[in-house]
């Protein structure tokens, strides 16, 4: 507010302030009669549900009375037919006793009751299935408006708990409303208080300077009447004046020359006169002469510096052409070593690096899956220096995951061993992992496999990048080699992995990631000559994941390409025993391993995917739209067999498959009802032994029971 502000101006503030109250004060008054309008309309919809459960249980009751009344009618049926039956029985023994002569009214008479019979019969069993299909009907509607009543009861109590939060927000806009204005009430009070206090200082400074000025006025009327009206300034000129005149009288008086003094005096006068102006003009013309002599010096000096200066300028000219030649020579003789030199510096020198060129001793006879699972857990638990105890299950999971694609995903809570698996993996078969940390502002390919400086001439090789071409050196091209994404979800891996998403997707052999969009002079080995590095065969890309407000979920196209793994928050321990001397394994008998598991246990695919398209496919379609294709097919055709192989069941396989690759499309949908996914759960259930006797959908229910509690209802039997 400016210190200069007038009271009428603070006043003006304050009702503007008081406005703007009162206009907020309005639009929250109209805010809560929009909101009790709603909760009377929520009230109404609420008492109609009410009257509409009513009269849907009165329906029920008449369907009871009905229900009712046809077991009496049949009751009576039966009755009625009983008592036919003891007449035709009746009737058989007076046959019995009577003549012969009966025989053909006797006839006659079972022949009318035996159509009397048939026909009541028939009469009974149509007014039944009438009956029947009514009741049917019936019991449908009552269930159709039992589930309709179930969902405008959870939109009730959706649009309550939504009013609720409402009115909460508006408590606290209102008490927010009325704390600001408060404060700026009391502001502005606290304003218009010093600036009162401020004017009142003012106005008796004021009143002070009043009294003075009319006692000096008082003092300056008296002063007027004696001077006649004059001004002070007017009697004091004019008796300046006098004064002045007097004593020039009396100077004039007192020297008074005679004649000739007077004449030798003017004449004395003149000469004077004509001696000053001489004078002035000799003045004038030796300040010209003496500001021609200063221009003339500092023309002089200003002609000795600029000398300096051009001296200078030439001397320095002189040297910067030397060192621009000098310069010129160097960025020249950079310019040849950048053209003989590769782009690749790193890769470059892998290729003249004996270590990378030469092989290496390799394990390349049969293996067994089974003992290599299990003599991996011991050899995983024994490869660190603290011991990590992964399951068999887990372990054979993330080998058939292996076979099963090139990408694999690693869930789970912090601790459970996500990043360490990999790496532990890689130990135990002789080789390395190249662990890569994503960061969370990564957008793009090149901030994953780098890109190329034009300047420099350089490419800015990443740790990915150089992680693939080792790959591929003859030294680890046959070994398995991992590359482990850290985090892999603090960015978008859509973006930033989006090229490799799409490389994998292509024939072993067209698997190339370009690098460059022209011709490599100098190239390294691995790269063709359009600038293309191959991914090799032999690399798996391992990528963990956590789930918080910190990262990115991951999108249904990620998922579909990739093998998902969720570990459990507490491993069970297990005794570690000793395993041989750690062995480098090949990656072609890993691979020839994994086919001869596909071929020999063709059926065990065929198994799963017969249970799931006869007894899952058509609920997750119909109730969630869920559905798979081909490469699911193709996908399961890799990874049963290789944990069948390996020592698991079927149902071990099926259950992670259906878990994490299907199921885990329900988590967190807003379209989920807990009766489906209650009926879904009771099918996977019930259907299980049908597929492997032996075990549990264990990962399936656990996955089922937990979106169960996320919607607000505890599983049936506990779990």
């Amino acid at each position: 507010m400016p210190e200069d502000a007038g009271p009428e101006a603070l006043w003006e503030m304050v009702r503007e302030a008081r406005d703007l109250y009162h206009e907020a004060r309005n639009r929250y008054e109209n805010r809560n009669q929009e909101l009790d309008i709603r909760a009377a309309k929520l009230g109404e919809q609420e008492q109609s549900i009410i009257a509409r459960g009513e009269e849907l249980g009165m329906q029920e009751s008449d369907l009871a009375g009905e229900r009712i009344a046809l077991d009496e009618r049949g009751d009576k049926s039966s009755e009625r037919e009983k008592m036919l039956l003891d007449r035709e029985t009746h009737i058989r023994q007076r046959e019995i006793n009577a003549e012969a002569g009966f025989i053909k009214e006797r006839q006659e008479m079972l022949s009318q009751l035996d159509e009397a019979r048939e026909a009541f019969r028939a009469e009974f069993a149509e007014k039944r299935q009438e009956s029947d299909a009514r009741f049917r009907e019936k019991e449908q509607a009552l269930d159709e408006r039992e589930e309709r009543l179930a969902g405008e009861e959870r939109d009730l109590a959706g649009a309550k708990r939504t009013l609720g939060y409402e009115k909460a927000d508006l408590e606290d806009l209102r008490a927010d409303l009325d704390d600001r204005a408060e404060r700026r009430a009391a502001a502005i009070r606290e304003e218009l208080d010093h600036r009162i206090r401020s004017l009142e200082g003012q106005l008796g400074q004021a009143r002070h300077d009043r009294d003075r000025h009319e006692e000096l006025l008082r003092q300056r009327e008296d002063a007027d009447r004696k001077f006649g009206q004059r001004t002070p300034e007017e009697v004091l000129a004019e008796l300046d004046a006098l004064r002045e005149a007097n004593g020039k009288l009396r100077a004039e008086l007192a020297e008074r020359p005679d004649t000739d003094t007077a004449a030798r005096l003017a004449e004395l006068e003149r000469e004077r006169e004509a001696w000053q102006a001489e004078r002035a003009d000799l003045r004038r013309r030796v300040s010209e002469y003496k500001g021609r002599l200063a221009r003339t010096y500092i023309d002089a000096a200003e002609r000795e510096s600029q000398r300096d200066v051009i001296a200078s300028l030439t001397s320095q000219r002189e040297l910067l052409q030397n060192a621009h030649e000098k310069l010129r020579a160097e960025v020249d003789d950079l310019h040849r070593r950048n053209e003989a030199r590769s782009p690749f510096p790193a890769c470059t020198i892998m290729d003249e690096d004996p270590e990378f060129q030469s092989k290496a001793p390799l394990v390349t006879e049969g293996i067994n899956l089974k003992d290599f699972v299990e003599e991996l857990q011991h050899r995983i638990a024994d490869a660190l220096s603290e011991p990590l105890f992964y399951s068999l299950p887990d372990l054979r999971s993330f080998i058939g995951g292996l076979a099963m694609g090139r990408l694999i995903l690693l869930q789970g809570i912090s601790g459970t061993g996500k990043t360490s698996l990999p790496v532990a993996f890689a130990q135990a078969t002789g080789t390395q992992a190249a662990e890569i940390k994503v960061q969370a502002g990564w957008r793009d390919p090149q901030d994953l496999m780098g890109h190329y400086n034009t300047f420099e001439k350089k490419f800015h090789e990443t740790e990915f990048l150089k992680a693939l071409y080792r790959a591929g050196t003859p030294r680890w091209r046959d070994t398995i080699q991992v590359v482990l994404l850290d985090e892999m979800n603090l960015s978008h891996p859509e973006q930033y992995f989006s090229d490799l998403l799409s490389t994998l997707e292509l024939p072993p052999d067209d698997q190339r990631l370009e690098l460059m969009t022209h011709a490599v002079t100098a190239a390294p080995a691995l790269l063709d000559e359009k600038g293309k590095l191959r991914i090799p065969p032999n690399v798996w890309f391992v990528g963990t994941a956590n789930h918080d407000e910190t990262t990115m979920d991951f999108a249904d196209k990620t998922y579909d390409r990739s093998h998902v793994m969720k570990f459990p928050e507490r491993p069970k321990r297990f005794e570690v025993q000793k395993p041989s001397p750690r062995r480098t394994i090949s990656f072609d008998a890993l691979q020839k391993a994994f086919n001869e598991a596909v071929q020999r246990r063709h059926a065990s695919a065929e198994t799963a995917l017969g249970y799931l398209d006869s007894k899952v496919r058509d609920r997750l379609a119909r109730d969630f739209q869920i559905g798979w294709g081909p490469r699911f097919i193709w996908q399961m055709h890799r990874y049963v067999p290789v944990v069948v192989a390996a020592g698991g069941t079927v149902g071990e396989a099926t259950d992670h498959v259906l878990a994490m690759r299907l199921l885990r499309k329900l988590e967190n949908r807003h379209d989920n009802r807990p009766e489906r996914v209650e009926d879904l759960k009771r099918q996977i259930r019930e259907s299980w032994p049908a597929l492997d006797e032996k075990t549990e959908p264990t990962k399936s229910i656990d996955l089922l029971n937990s979106e169960l509690r996320r919607l607000g209802q505890e599983p049936e039997n506990g779990g």
